[in-house]
Parts: structure tokens; C-alpha cells; sequence
């Protein structure tokens, strides 16, 4: 079994959390002589060898995935350190170097697509617990605006799943540790006939609560059947069924603040921290009632025909989603009941040879959904909102790399894409008044993404590339404010990447660096703000422009038969314009003397209301939340032959952190401080057998990843007139100290 790796660079004394894994562009397997081995990838749908492939990408194979115990999406930014995440009940956000939004209902989209054998995922919560038995996950980094398209503006995440195969294979891990974790994977498959082979794979993942009050545990089952039908040269047919449970209690924030008294167990639940201001008001608080219940199940189908001038591909798809979910954050009581059916049919065509390697297609996608929360906080708020929502895009693409020569190609690319919304439904309002808004919209989306670029090959295994590539993610819909004030932007990203990939020393040092400038453009933004009916809801608006640039490198080598991996990476992020009303709802506020306890700069408090003031922000030159300055990592494992061909493997790795902000409401309380974060592991193989003990955040280190503000806030120490405290926030917190034994057999 190969082992996680996470490692660690510490730069000015800073550095951001990147963990990362001995994955399959990194080491995969060597070969006897230390040697590394070629990774093949399809991330620009064509089977290449990924030190070829012009694209910023990071690419996990299975023993990687398995040995950081990644069961789950979240799981992913223990592995890579450009990736964090925020979770609210069965939803969760993706951020890719800051790129990214709050996806919190059914209103709401990824700027990150998630991809699972060529067909996009459109729901956060679509994704569920998927992440077993795959073959690989690929990471591309900045907008995939040709052949990705929908939805990928700051990024793709691709998971490729184990397929049949003609020879029978297959294993069982099974995972035993603290706060009760059982953990099982079974696969197995083989031929039926000499035509058809089948695959299944099932996983249980089960653990309790890391906060005292039950919140953040996990209950999940999932299930996949493959099979691949070959009846001749030029034909194959793969079809795959999945279903997935998510259960438990579910997500919830640690509580923050700057003014009141914080529980000395960073981990303390919600239902056992300070309560919500409103309870002081004899209003809500928050209970460990909560739960998950969401069911997703998908059939999809990859049929693949040798036209002999090329090769013919298409994928239909069908995936729904039905989550059911009770969760407190950030400090609401928040019940949501969402369907979506989504179907997807994408039809291309492809050919390689040494004159032109190029690949077109038409992509069409419809999604029906229905969304009814309430959310609480009573007595200051109570909201029910009924919705229904649609989305049809379609849209065409191309891209090609030319031969110039034996080392010189040129890179072009375009996609036309057309997005239709739709929204109608109605929020009732119970608090502070009863009243009734109609949620009602129609807007249609157009756009014409593109890539240019360069590749040159220095030597066989030495290559520079220089791209340009833009990304689009299509405006939008959110419930709660009347027609057209409900309705936001498309977003935009163009990036500009110079890389240089690189093999030394016959294959045993392996070195690449990229630089990067992304101009993001409109940057969806979701808020508390203020509905016109009174009390708060998320809105989302457009932030203007913000820059992102910075670079990253990232070396392997072979040292004997042990393996050292360092990577570093630099982001400077920063808001060029962005400007917002936020809620100050305190108690004092209905007084009109509230202030907003941020370190952007204020504008004039807004008119009082019934429920509070708005007050505006404006928040140019901070940087984006999620996107930390330094990110480096450091590892090393020795595999030791211990006889009968047993081997014995330590390793131990540790990621730094620099500070980074973890909402865009730039107070103190959501600001996670610079961390190092440790692993360690020892692995015993014995044929096929394989025993590992793991140990991870050995030194216990609060983590927070996201979060949200709570705006109706009452300060402890500042009487009135001065400000209440609209610091009060709820984090996402990483696990703590975590530690068992893994047992695999394969079979």
C-alpha cells in the first residue's frame, strides 16, 4: 500500500496548508531501478502522459486517496493544499486559491466542477460520498472554459472510477480508530464472457461526532456496479449505476468570537457553546438534533466507437439528488428539503496523430429542482421559502494542439455556451412581520470561452508552455428579494500560466514550476444581508474584479528506495472592487447604533428598520477569503526490506499554514492564524496483505476552514450606544488528533 504524504516549506516564516499525497503524478509506482514512472491522464480528454499536458494539474491515484482515509469531497484538503472547503448540513463550498462561492442551497453553484467519468455534477451536495474505488482524481487548477465549460471558472475536479477489466481483481481495507471509525471497502470483478466484464464496489464509513455535542460525524453507504461491454475492435459500451446515503447528524460551526467567552475545547459543539444572541431574547438556540438525510443515485453510460478518422464518444447521464437536512449554521436553525434531476448528454469527436491532436463536441444539460427551507431565529426571524428552480444550457466547443514540429506545438481552443434560469416560488415571511415576496426570474447567459497557447520541448523530458484560458460561470437566482432586484451576473476568469515540466537524472528528480495571473472578473459573493421584509437571508452579489497571481513548484525525488517530496506555493490575492450592505441586526442596532466589526473600510449607516440597520462595506484591496499567501509541504517515507519479501515503511509529513480569512465579512473571528499540522504512518506488507498505522494532526491543532457570521449579536463588554458584536461566527473546523489501523487485502 502507498502511503499519504503531506510535507511541509517554510517560507518568511509563513506558509499556507498543502497537504499532498504520494500520488500518481508525483511517484505512482517506481520501477526497481528508482525510476519514476509515466502517469497517463485524460483531463484534456485524451489519454497523455501528464508531464506532457500543458494544464495545471495535481493527480491522486488510488493508494494516495486511501491512505489520507478520503471518503468524502472535504477529505480532499488534507490532500491538496490548493483546495479548501466550508460546510453547511449536507452542502458544501469549494475554493480553489480563493476562486469560489457559498453554496448553501439549491440556488446556488460551484465555481469548482466536479466531474465523475466525463459528467459534470451540478449540486454541491450531488457529490456525496463517491470517493471509493476510483481509479484516480485529477485536480485542474484555473478555468476549464473549453472543454469542461459549465461551471468551471476557477477549476475541475475529475474522478475517474476503477473499470471491469478481463482478469479478475479485486481487495477489502477495512479501517478501525478513535471516535469509533469503522470504515470498509470491498471491490471485486472479472469477465462474464469474453465480451463483458462487471465491476461492484461497496463502502460503509462510520464515525462519531468531533465536536462534544454529536456534529461533524459521518454515516455513509454507497454502492457502484460497472460493467464493460466489448463486443469488437471498434465498439466498447461502459455503464455505471451508483447509489449513495449520507446520515448522521451532520455539519456544524465552532463558535467564535472577539467579545464573548469561547469554550477552552476548540472541538465544543454548538449546542454546548454560548448560545445565539436571540436566545438571550428568549428566542432560538441551538440543539444537537440535528441530522442528514440524502440519497443520490446516478446512471451514466460512456459509448466509444473507432470511426477510424476518429474516435466517437458519447456520454449520457442521468444523476439525482435528494437531500434532507436539519443543521444550525451559522447559529439559524436551517431545515432544507431540495430535489434535483439532472440529465446531460455530451456528443464528441476526437483524432491524434503527429500532425494535429484535436477534439470537438455539443454538450446539452437540463436540471429540475424544488427547494422549501425554513429558516429561524426566533424571535428576531422566521422564513419559509417554496421554490422551484430550472437550468438548461447547451453548448458547443473544439480545441486542437497543432505540430509545428517535432518539438514546437500551438494550443487554440473555443466553446459557445448558453445558460437558461428559471426561478419561481414564494417566501413567507412569519418575523419580524408576516408578509409574502414572490421568487420569480428568468435570465439567459451567453458566452464564448477560449485557450491559446504554446508548448516547446527543451528535451525529451523537459517542456515550457505558456496558455491563456478564460472560464465562465452563469448568473443566477437567490430567494427572498422580489424581481430584479433577486438576480446576479455571470462570473469570469481568465488566467495566464508559463510552466516549465521537467524529468532529470534518468527519471529520478522530477521538477515543475508554473506561474500564474488570473483576472477574475463579477466574483460571486454570497452574504448575510437584509431582506426588504426584514430580517437576513443569503443574497449574492457581484464583487467587481479581484487579481489573483502567484506561482508553485514541486519536486520529487528518488533517494535509494525512499522517496522525498517538497512543493511551495505563492498567492497574492486581492479585491479590486467590492463593495456590499451587510446586517447589523444587533439589539442596539434596532437603535440605529450598531456598527459592523470588520476591517474594511465603512460607508453611513444605513436607515433603521424593524428589524436592524445595514451598513455599507467596502472591501477593496483584501484579500480573498480561502486563498492563503505561502502553501508548502515536505515529506518522506523509506520502505525497508525486512525479508521474505516483507517490507516495512515509515513516513511522516506535516503541512504549514499561512493566515487566511475564511468569509468574505473580514472580521477577526474569521480569520484562521497560521498552522502546522502533522501525520505519521507505518506500513507492514506481507504479500497481499497489507497492516498500516496512522496517526494524523498529531499535535491536536484547531484547523478552521470556513464559516459563517451570525449578525444578530449582543456585545458583553461594550455598553450601549457603542456597537453590539457582529463578530460572532461559526467555523468549520478540521478533525482533531485522529488516529487507528487499516487493514487491505487484495484478492
Amino acid at each position: 500500500m502507498k502511503r499519504t504524504l503531506a510535507f511541509v516549506s517554510v517560507l518568511a516564516g509563513a506558509a499556507v496548508p498543502m497537504s499532498f499525497s504520494w500520488a500518481a503524478d508525483e511517484a505512482a509506482a517506481v520501477a526497481d531501478a528508482g525510476q519514476l514512472q509515466e502517469v497517463v491522464v485524460t483531463a484534456q480528454r485524451r489519454a497523455e502522459n501528464v508531464q506532457k499536458a500543458s494544464v495545471e494539474i495535481e493527480v491522486l491515484d488510488a493508494a494516495a486517496l486511501q491512505g489520507a482515509g478520503v471518503t468524502h469531497a472535504q477529505d480532499l484538503e488534507n490532500i491538496d493544499p490548493s483546495l479548501t472547503f466550508a460546510n453547511s448540513g449536507q452542502n458544501f463550498s469549494t475554493y480553489l486559491r480563493g476562486v469560489g462561492s457559498f453554496d448553501t442551497d439549491a440556488s446556488s453553484d460551484s465555481s469548482i466542477a466536479y466531474n465523475i467519468n466525463g459528467v459534470f455534477i451540478s449540486r454541491p451536495d450531488g457529490v456525496g460520498d463517491i470517493f471509493f474505488d476510483l481509479d484516480r482524481v485529477e485536480v485542474l487548477k484555473g478555468p476549464q472554459g473549453t472543454l469542461y465549460g459549465r461551471n468551471a471558472s476557477g477549476g475541475a475536479i475529475n474522478l475517474i472510477t476503477t473499470q471491469p477489466t478481463f482478469t479478475e481483481a479485486g481487495y477489502a481495507t477495512v479501517d478501525v480508530g478513535n471516535y469509533g471509525l469503522i470504515h470498509t471497502v470491498i471491490a471485486d470483478g472479472g469477465p462474464i464472457t469474453d465480451t463483458l466484464a462487471v465491476r461492484a464496489a461497496f463502502q460503509y464509513t462510520k464515525h462519531d461526532g468531533y465536536l462534544t455535542d454529536g456534529y461533524d460525524d459521518q454515516n455513509d453507504q454507497s454502492a457502484r456496479l460497472s460493467a464493460l461491454w466489448k463486443p469488437s475492435d471498434i465498439f466498447q459500451a461502459l455503464i455505471v449505476a451508483e447509489f449513495n446515503h449520507e446520515g448522521g447528524a451532520g455539519s456544524a460551526g465552532a463558535f467564535r468570537s472577539d467579545l464573548r467567552s469561547q469554550p477552552a475545547d476548540p472541538w465544543t459543539g454548538p449546542s454546548l457553546a454560548p448560545q445565539p444572541e436571540t436566545a438571550a431574547l428568549g428566542g432560538s438556540t441551538i440543539d444537537n438534533d440535528g441530522f442528514v438525510h440524502s440519497n443520490i443515485s446516478a446512471l451514466n453510460a460512456t459509448l466509444t466507437w473507432n470511426l477510424g478518422f476518429a474516435d466517437l464518444t458519447f456520454i449520457p447521464a442521468v444523476r439525482e439528488t435528494r437531500p434532507d437536512t436539519l443543521t444550525y449554521q451559522p447559529g439559524f436553525y436551517f431545515y432544507t428539503a431540495e430535489t434535483s434531476t439532472q440529465q446531460s448528454y455530451e456528443l464528441r469527436l476526437s483524432h491524434d496523430d503527429n500532425l494535429v491532436d484535436w477534439v470537438g463536441g455539443i454538450y446539452y444539460f437540463d436540471e429540475q429542482q424544488t427547494q422549501n427551507y425554513v429558516l429561524q431565529a426566533i424571535p428576531i426571524q422566521d422564513v419559509n421559502v417554496v421554490t422551484d428552480l430550472n437550468t438548461k444550457s447547451d453548448a458547443a466547443f473544439g480545441e486542437a494542439h497543432w505540430h509545428l514540429t517535432d518539438t514546437l506545438r500551438l494550443i487554440g481552443g473555443l466553446r459557445y455556451s448558453e445558460d437558461k434560469k428559471g426561478q419561481d416560488g414564494t417566501n413567507f415571511n412569519i418575523l419580524p412581520t408576516v408578509s409574502t415576496v414572490d421568487d420569480y426570474g428568468r435570465r439567459v447567459d451567453t458566452n464564448v470561452s477560449y485557450k491559446g497557447g504554446v508548448e516547446y520541448d527543451l528535451a525529451p523530458e523537459n517542456m515550457l508552455y505558456a496558455t491563456v484560458a478564460t472560464g465562465y460561470k452563469a448568473g443566477g437566482f437567490f430567494p427572498g428579494v422580489p424581481a430584479p432586484d433577486n438576480t446576479y451576473k455571470p462570473e469570469t476568469l481568465k488566467a495566464y500560466t508559463l510552466g516549465s515540466r521537467n524529468r532529470f537524472l534518468d527519471n529520478r528528480i522530477q521538477f515543475n514550476a508554473e506561474v500564474f495571473y488570473w483576472d477574475y472578473d463579477n466574483k460571486q459573493e454570497r452574504f448575510l444581508g437584509e431582506l426588504p421584509t426584514g430580517g437576513t437571508g443569503l443574497l449574492t452579489t457581484n464583487a467587481g474584479k479581484a487579481t489573483i497571481y502567484g506561482t508553485s513548484l514541486d519536486m520529487i525525488a528518488r533517494t535509494g528506495p525512499g522517496t522525498v517530496h517538497a512543493t511551495l506555493e505563492y498567492t497574492h490575492s486581492k479585491y479590486d472592487d467590492f463593495s456590499y450592505d451587510v446586517v447589523n441586526a444587533g439589539p442596539f442596532g434596532y437603535l440605529g447604533y450598531s456598527t459592523y466589526a470588520t476591517s474594511c473600510a465603512l460607508g453611513p449607516v444605513g436607515p433603521v428598520t424593524a428589524v436592524g440597520t445595514q451598513q455599507s462595506v467596502n472591501c477593496a484591496g483584501k484579500p480573498l477569503p480561502h486563498a492563503p499567501t505561502w502553501a508548502g509541504t515536505l515529506g518522506y517515507d523509506y520502505p525497508l526490506q525486512i525479508g521474505n519479501g516483507d517490507t516495512l515503511t515509515p513516513g511522516v509529513n506535516v503541512q504549514v499554514s499561512s493566515s487566511m480569512y475564511l468569509s468574505p465579512d473580514f472580521i477577526t473571528s474569521a480569520q484562521q492564524g497560521g498552522y502546522a499540522w502533522f501525520d505519521s504512518d507505518l506500513a507492514y506488507q506481507h504479500r497481499q496483505w497489507t497492516a498500516t498505522a496512522w496517526i494524523h494532526n498529531i499535535g491536536d491543532k484547531a484547523v478552521y476552514t470556513g464559516g459563517y457570521r451570525y449578525p444578530f449579536s449582543i456585545s458583553e463588554k461594550a455598553p450601549p450606544p457603542v456597537a453590539g458584536d457582529p463578530s460572532t461566527f461559526y467555523a468549520d473546523i478540521r478533525p482533531p488528533r485522529t488516529f487507528g489501523v487499516t487493514l487491505k487485502m487484495t484478492f
